[in-house]
């Protein structure tokens, strides 16, 4: 077994289900809005982490307070997180601020996501 496979495997475990919210397709009016049409929901494992340095985050303007650090499991995960998407968890809504993968040798692990309720 990989180290994809025991990050999934353990996220899974202690994590729970959530989903990405990909946003539909852009829109613009003849005034320059934007708009966009129905996001598309992919369903996700994740883990909850806390940040271990929040209040000098927090103080230094990279962290909101109630921020969220969550794991996202890369086994069985049809598209790459972004920062446009949305997480979806207990039917609150939160904006993703940050993602990054931790992709030894090219290989994705797992995806961090810094997310916000907005």
């Amino acid at each position: 077994m990989g180290l994809k496979q025991i990050a999934s495997r353990l996220i899974t475990k202690h994590g729970q289900a959530a989903e990405i919210l990909r946003p539909g397709e852009e829109v613009r009016d003849e005034y320059g809005g934007i708009t966009y049409g129905e996001p598309t929901t992919h369903p996700v494992k994740i883990l909850s982490a806390a940040y271990a340095i929040e209040l000098q985050l927090v103080a230094g303007g990279l962290l909101g307070v109630g921020d969220q650090r969550i794991f996202v499991a890369a086994d069985g995960l049809t598209i790459e997180p972004t920062t446009s998407d949305k997480l979806l968890i207990d039917g609150t809504e939160y904006r993703t601020i940050r993602v990054s993968p931790l992709a030894p040798a090219g290989e994705v692990i797992f995806w961090e996501m810094q997310v916000r309720d907005e």
